[in-house]
């Protein structure tokens, strides 16, 4: 699926990754190593932020400041960064984030309430 309403910096690359979704959770002790804020219409912001934990497992959460939209919590299964020497937040390079991530937080921000 193309993105339509959430502009990304690089082309999605090839990954049979999935994303699980799963309760709330507690990132003390995980690494940030991506966030991004998009900001609509009406003032309505959204957010994505990702961290790794010490198992070198992937967390995502996608959540807003506005009242009416659900937060998202989920676990990145299956993802393959072999071919990234380094991920770090201070970089926030979204040229490692598989297609199914970006299709969900699309998704999530249709639903949040942007259109």
């Amino acid at each position: 699926m193309e993105s339509q309403i959430v502009h990304w910096e690089s082309v999605a690359p090839h990954s049979s990754a999935t994303i699980e979704e799963i309760d709330h959770f507690d990132a003390r002790g995980m690494k940030p190593i991506y966030g991004r804020g998009d900001v609509f219409p009406r003032y309505r912001t959204f957010h994505m932020d990702i961290w790794k934990n010490k198992y070198n497992r992937f967390y995502i959460r996608f959540w807003s400041r506005n009242s009416d939209t659900d937060w998202q919590s989920f676990e990145v299964i299956g993802i393959d960064l072999s071919s990234l020497t380094v991920i770090d937040k201070k970089e926030s390079t979204d040229v490692w984030i598989p297609q199914v991530v970006r299709d969900a937080y699309e998704g999530w921000v249709q639903v949040g309430g942007y259109i």
